[in-house]
């Protein structure tokens, strides 16, 4: 059951002392506020830069992030296996690069009607911002515009970057902290939701 929202509109979160981030809610949003965590700033982050994210979960128990896309076609079982393939190979090899042992990978492929929607688990403890790039960008390459891209305000290069930074710092505090409550953050009419599950 959905519980106790947080809610962020417009901007990206801001770099804070040490390069740690916190999110730049409206004056309006304070009040609605429960999780002041690494967690609520991560979530936040991602949903901003990476447009394609349809929403991210953080599941306690296995402390772990799904992170959900959605594409306008029904994936046929054949490709849905190919992108799993495909996935699992790009994870497989980046982590093996970055010296990074997985310990939770897993994709799910549900069609419902006309809508695709994608389900990617993966440890916090091996996840980092790079691997959410080539992920990214094997989705954008593989699925071009059937893949659902939120409308966000222009970002600089430059911003885009120092959002990057501060997403690997944020990962990094949740490698650390296995007391954030189970949360699954989602877009609403140009906003982002934080629930608490």
């Amino acid at each position: 059951m959905l519980a106790q929202s947080s809610t962020f509109e417009g901007g990206l979160p801001s770099v804070g002392k040490r390069g740690t981030s916190r999110p730049s809610p409206t004056a309006s949003d304070v009040s609605a506020q429960p999780y002041q965590g690494s967690s609520v700033g991560l979530f936040v982050s991602i949903l901003v830069r990476y447009p394609e994210v349809a929403s991210v979960t953080y599941c306690r128990d296995s402390h772990s992030l799904r992170l959900t896309f959605l594409l306008r076609e029904s994936l046929s079982e054949e490709r849905s296996a190919a992108w799993r393939s495909l996935l699992e190979k790009s994870v497989r090899a980046y982590t093996a690069l970055t010296g990074r042992t997985v310990r939770l990978f897993d994709v799910q492929v549900k069609v419902k009607g006309t809508v695709t929607v994608i389900e990617m688990w993966r440890d916090v403890d091996s996840l980092t911002q790079g691997e959410l790039s080539v992920v990214l960008s094997c989705a954008a390459e593989t699925f071009g515009d059937r893949l659902v891209v939120d409308q966000v305000p222009h970002i600089e290069t430059d911003e885009l970057a120092a959002q990057e930074e501060i997403i690997e710092e944020m990962l990094e505090d949740l490698r650390e902290s296995r007391h954030q409550p189970s949360l699954i953050a989602f877009r609403e009419e140009g906003r982002v939701l934080v629930y608490n599950q």
